[in-house]
């Protein structure tokens, strides 16, 4: 015991008390049977009022006390102890004796040291001290963590009576394991599951370890760890046989297997299978089974179990902007047109500034398995404060494929337009428009609708020629980009960066379709002023240019898991001049808005004010209300 009350201990044992008890003397009477019972029935009243008893007065009282944790230098490792101590846990929970506290307070240090020594703390020493005298009780985990222990060296060898398979091994870095670190149990196991997984990529469908040696080695303070590794013999795939399927046909599903009968085995093939699988929005589970032997020519058979989902959908939605009024859009889709995945979609929007029907049929697979088929109709009426316009639009676009989320396209198009632009002294004008759109679109981000990492790259471009005899001919073309960085994750903010430039070039601005020229301002660009407002104009109204510049900034925070909110900044302007015209002022707006997080994506309320409002233009804010991020 030392000074101030505070005692070293260690748990109280009991030994067996040999005595006769009084129940056992009473039941060698001859009204045995009926004296046991009425004293177990008398005990069981006794129990429960004891309990009763002492869980009002555990309620009422308890033993108080404080925890802290001292000697720990690294603030992660401390917050690691913390998590896993009982004691600091249940602190407002206090137990109802001394001795309870102290079973609680032992029983943490095992479970301290046992996370210490996981992060390769194996001289570590804990010592516990408890001053019961104080009010409330002092609890203090004394913690001397001592040098952290290094990994020596990775080792791995067959299992007794093989030898290793004939395949690169991986090193130990690859398995997450550097040898001259610090040991860290968690990658150690790792390790494990990624060795197997590596040798199981290389052909041995049944590789395992079937041993896990730890030697910690105090003298020199470091850890040496050996893989045990059972290969088992090497194996190609075998026959793949489908389940479950109904409406979709087999020979389709079948060409999106990333591997073939007889190639050599390759369990990472697997995942690629399902991605393959779930991109085609037709099933809604996905199993991958791998028999439990190989065959007679070294072939393993494979089972593709597939759920089919409704293949059918209806959408429908509704948006407001002060600037462009309300807007209602619905939407059917068919996600297997013709039993392989083809994809048709109608969709209807109606608002006071857009009435539109688009059509889109897709078909994958299109000569090739990272090939697609957009064919694009479009029939729109558009009235605008810069123009109006009667148009049918279609495109016939071929989409590659190039590696995950890059994707480059090309094909022909063909716009008939009737426009009649609202500048004084414009006539109304009919073109029929063939072009060759081509695009690259390229997505590593991590989420359609609610980004939080990675970017966003588009590149448009397109020569138009009037087929009509009016000579017009120009090139456009258009490129953005927007990047996501999550700057904290508690509470969880990210910033969201977009910039985007257009050109077009060939003719002057008079001789561009109105409907086709480019225009600023909105919610979809620059908030807080009107749509297309930030535009050249003539007497007040837009007339559009020939060149675009738009940038947006937004900080993302979100407070809740169903409530964030929301500032951004926005510029930019179009311009009369092929390139933007850095001599002409910028516009910008800023404001701030609330995003409700749904199974869908954000609903978004944004309020946008201009910094540059012009007398008599433009309005004191802009309220924009539609579903998923600004961009």
């Amino acid at each position: 015991m030392g000074d101030g009350g505070r005692k070293a201990f260690t748990l109280p044992q009991f030994e067996p008390d040999n005595a006769v008890t009084v129940e056992e003397e009473y039941l060698n009477t001859e009204t045995k049977g009926f004296a046991r019972r009425r004293l177990l029935l008398m005990y069981w009243l006794w129990g429960v009022v004891v309990l009763l008893v002492a869980g009002n007065a555990v309620a009422e009282s308890g033993v108080p006390y404080t925890v802290a944790l001292r000697g720990v230098t690294d603030e992660d490792l401390q917050k690691t102890l913390e998590a896993v101590s009982i004691t600091v846990a249940r602190k407002e929970e206090p137990p109802a004796t001394l001795f309870l506290l102290r079973r609680r307070a032992a029983d943490d240090v095992e479970a301290l040291r046992e996370v210490l020594r996981s992060q390769g703390y194996y001289a570590a020493e804990i010592r516990l001290e408890m001053n019961e005298e104080t009010t409330p009780v002092s609890v203090v985990f004394e913690i001397q963590t001592g040098r952290r222990y290094l990994l020596k060296s990775v080792e791995i060898e067959s299992i007794e009576g093989s030898s290793l398979p004939d395949v690169k091994m991986p090193s130990s870095s690859a398995l997450g394991l550097a040898v001259g670190e610090p040991s860290d149990a968690s990658r150690i196991v790792n390790a494990q599951d990624l060795l197997v997984r590596d040798v199981r990529r290389q052909g041995y469908p049944f590789a395992r370890v079937a041993d896990r040696r730890v030697i910690v080695d105090h003298s020199q303070e470091g850890v040496f760890v050996t893989y045990t590794l059972d290969a088992g013999p090497p194996g190609r795939f075998g026959d793949t046989t489908f389940k479950g399927l109904e409406s979709v046909e087999e020979e389709f599903v079948r060409r999106k297997l990333p591997w073939r009968t007889g190639e050599r085995f390759n369990a990472d093939l697997f995942a690629e299978a399902r991605k393959r699988y779930t991109d085609t929005r037709l099933f809604s589970l996905i199993l991958i089974k791998e028999g439990e032997a190989l065959d007679e020519e070294g072939r393993l058979p494979i089972t593709v179990e597939l759920t089919e989902r409704k293949h059918r959908s209806i959408r429908a939605g509704v948006s407001y902007k002060t600037d462009e009024g309300a807007g209602v859009a619905a939407s059917w889709e068919n996600r297997n047109l013709f039993h392989e995945g083809e994809r048709f979609k109608t969709a209807l929007t109606l608002s006071e500034l857009v009435i539109a029907l688009d059509n889109t049929f897709q078909k994958v697979d299109f000569f090739r398995p990272d090939q697609v088929l957009n064919a694009n109709l479009r029939v729109a009426r558009e009235n605008t404060d810069a123009f109006t316009s009667n148009n049918v639009e279609s495109s016939l676009i071929v989409q590659r494929d190039l590696r995950p989320g890059m994707k480059v396209g090309l094909g022909p198009g063909l716009r008939l337009s009737e426009v009649d632009p609202k500048a004084p002294d414009s006539d109304r004008e009919t073109f029929a428009l063939v072009s060759l759109p081509g695009q690259f679109d390229w997505d590593f981000s991590d989420n359609l609708l609610d980004p939080t990492r990675g970017g966003r790259l588009r590149l448009q471009a397109a020569p138009y020629y009037d087929l009509l005899g009016s000579d017009v001919s120009f090139f456009k073309s258009y490129g953005s980009y927007s990047h996501y960085l999550t700057l904290l994750e508690h509470p969880f903010l990210v910033f969201a960066g977009r910039a985007a430039v257009g050109s077009m070039s060939g003719v002057d601005t008079n001789s561009i379709p109105a409907d086709i020229r480019f225009y600023a301002g909105g919610g979809g660009s620059i908030r807080g002023y009107a749509y297309q407002s930030v535009s050249p104009l003539l007497d007040g109204d837009p007339v559009g240019g020939r060149s675009l510049l738009e940038f947006s900034a937004e900080f993302r925070l979100k407070i809740t898991q169903t409530i964030g909110l929301v500032a951004f900044l926005d510029g930019g302007s179009a311009f009369d001049s092929v390139y933007p015209d850095f001599d002409t002022s910028l516009r910008w707006g800023t404001g701030g808005g609330v995003r409700y997080f749904t199974p869908i994506g954000p609903l978004r309320v944004d309020v946008g004010v201009p910094l540059d409002r012009r007398e008599g233009l433009d309005d004191a804010f802009q309220v924009y209300i539609s579903l998923g991020q600004a961009f």
